[in-house]
């Protein structure tokens, strides 16, 4: 269960910020060292060029790291809470509203996010939960209401998919059943942004809460109790419709610890073995000794690589050469290998999920793309400048972006170019 007080305190978030403190505190420690790392042989400038956007991108891991709490303290109390899977530039932008105190706008800007489309393909998604599949009928009938504005037949639907699947779910995780709408149903776990107590804990409540009174009054909260029992009369909204089907998304990364049995914290590794420990030690010494040879490479797009190009085009085994798959794919509409070659959030070691690049590059058609630069940042990244031209809705667009990929092993730890069974992969998809 989750024990942190703050979103920003999961075990995840906490590895990424400390990863980053730590970077920085290196950077900043190199005048001392500069001279002692000389003496033993190692080129300083590696070094300055892999720590030339420290500050950077520990910035970038705070912000993300620190944005559900911020969101979830200004829009749980409207109904609102961020969870996995929320587009975060959405999330971001109805947080600046609201921080400037136009909650009003901050709404709408959410409302409009769930439009019958986006909400569609969160739906899919929800495939993923074992137990609510036989409830996805009824879900996709409340689709269809939403889509033509019967609120008054979505939302009950809704609550009910809702109560129906914790209370199944509760009976695999606590051994007895509870609803959502149960007194004391903990819907915490481990390592999540959702299923938090600064996210469902504040969520769930709120909309759990006493409606004694038949009201005619029109709402802006999905109150479970007031609805199902005919109390609060004033539901058939959009508003509140769009605000259940959120509340339903944000289930799912709880559902599926429950479902997986991950929604406890895991017991500590065992101690490694002298066998273990050797092999460990000779396997650092290795990366150290790759880490010393390391320096950026000198590549300028038209002189030393294609421009353009198909992936064979460019070396393998290099990110240039995974980009431009990424990129081929894109042009191909392949959103299942683009997925492939993508990482799920910043912070995660899980490869993307085919929904989410669809959802987030199937309404721009990818014309052309041009590498205009490449920087190895450090020995495990490198950002590639691209000049990409797209169709988006109807309108040919041209645009400048930075593609930052990472390379990975196969168990998800970053490793140090040329390590044998590693990828390249790309960190900042979502940010296009």
């Amino acid at each position: 269960m989750a024990k942190e007080q703050r979103i920003q305190d999961i075990p995840s978030f906490k590895k990424a910020q400390s990863d980053a403190k730590d970077l920085v505190a290196l950077k900043n420690a190199m005048p001392v060292l500069r001279g002692l790392i000389k003496l033993i042989g190692i080129d300083v400038d590696q070094f300055d060029n892999a720590f030339k956007d420290a500050e950077r991108i520990k910035e970038s891991i705070e912000e993300i790291t620190t944005l559900p709490d911020r969101f979830n303290d200004h829009l749980v109390a409207h109904g609102w809470i961020i969870y996995e899977g929320m587009n975060l530039n959405v999330a971001k932008t109805a947080l600046e509203k609201a921080d400037s105190g136009d909650v009003e706008g901050a709404e709408a800007h959410l409302v409009e996010y769930y439009n019958p489309e986006t909400v569609q393909h969160k739906l899919r998604r929800m495939k993923d939960i074992e137990e609510f599949r036989p409830r996805m009928t009824l879900a996709q009938k409340a689709l269809t209401d939403y889509r033509e504005g019967r609120y008054h037949a979505c939302v009950p639907v809704l609550l009910a998919l809702m109560d129906g699947m914790v209370n199944e779910l509760y009976l695999k995780a606590n051994g007895k059943k509870k609803g959502l709408s149960a007194e004391g149903v903990n819907l915490e776990a481990w390592n999540s942004v959702s299923a938090h107590s600064n996210g469902l804990g504040r969520l769930v409540p709120l909309m759990m809460k006493g409606r004694n009174k038949t009201t005619t009054q029109q709402i802006d909260i999905p109150y479970r109790h007031g609805i199902m029992h005919g109390m609060d009369l004033g539901y058939d909204n959009k508003i509140v419709a769009t605000k259940t089907w959120a509340a339903l998304f944000s289930l799912r990364d709880w559902a599926i610890k429950v479902e997986k049995g991950t929604f406890e914290q895991p017991s500590a590794e065992k101690p490694l073995n002298i066998a273990d420990l050797v092999h460990q030690i000779q396997k650092n010494q290795e990366d150290q000794q790759l880490l010393q040879k390391w320096k950026p490479r000198d590549i300028k797009p038209g002189r030393d690589i294609p421009v353009s190009g198909k992936p064979e085009n460019y070396e393998e085994g290099s990110p240039e050469k995974l980009l431009a798959e990424f990129l081929g794919y894109w042009q191909d509409r392949n959103y299942g290998f683009m997925a492939k070659r993508a990482l799920a959030s910043i912070c995660s070691k899980d490869s993307a999920n085919p929904r989410d690049l669809n959802l987030a590059y199937s309404k721009r058609v990818l014309k052309a793309f041009e590498f205009e630069a490449v920087r190895d940042q450090a020995a495990a990244i490198t950002v590639i400048a691209t000049k990409l031209t797209y169709e988006e809705y109807g309108h040919e667009v041209e645009k400048s972006f930075e593609f930052r990929l990472i390379n990975l092993d196969s168990k998800g730890e970053i490793q140090v170019r040329g390590q044998p069974e590693c990828c390249w992969f790309i960190l900042n998809w979502g940010w296009l």
